[in-house]
C-alpha cells in the first residue's frame, strides 16, 4: 500500500502531483480494480483542471491508482458529510 500525498508537488519533469490538501491511500484493491478494468494502475495521466481567480488550467499528474484513490477518498469525504448532515441531535441530552 502506497500513501500518496493529495498536495500540490512539482516533479522532475515540472508537473504535478494530485491537487487538493488530502492524503489518499492507494490499496491492492484498488490497484486490482484498475488490471480487472484492463488498464496499467501504474501508468501516469495527466489532467488538466481549473484554478478559480485564473483563466489558465493547471496540469496535475498522477498514477491511474493515485487518481482512483483520490477520487474514492472523495466520495467517502462527501458520503461522511452527508450522513453527518442527516443526524438529528436528541432534544433529551443536555
Amino acid at each position: 500500500m502506497a500513501i500518496v500525498p493529495a498536495a500540490c508537488t512539482t516533479g522532475a519533469a515540472g508537473s504535478s502531483a494530485t491537487g487538493g490538501s488530502q492524503m489518499v491511500s492507494v490499496t491492492p484493491a484498488i490497484k486490482a480494480e484498475i488490471r480487472r478494468q484492463g488498464h496499467d494502475p501504474d501508468e501516469e495521466v495527466c489532467k488538466r483542471e481549473e484554478q478559480m481567480g485564473s483563466t489558465i488550467p493547471r496540469r496535475i499528474c498522477a498514477t491511474r491508482a493515485e487518481w482512483a484513490a483520490k477520487t474514492q477518498a472523495s466520495r467517502d469525504g462527501t458520503r461522511a458529510i452527508q450522513n453527518n448532515a442527516l443526524r438529528t441531535p436528541d432534544p433529551n441530552a443536555g
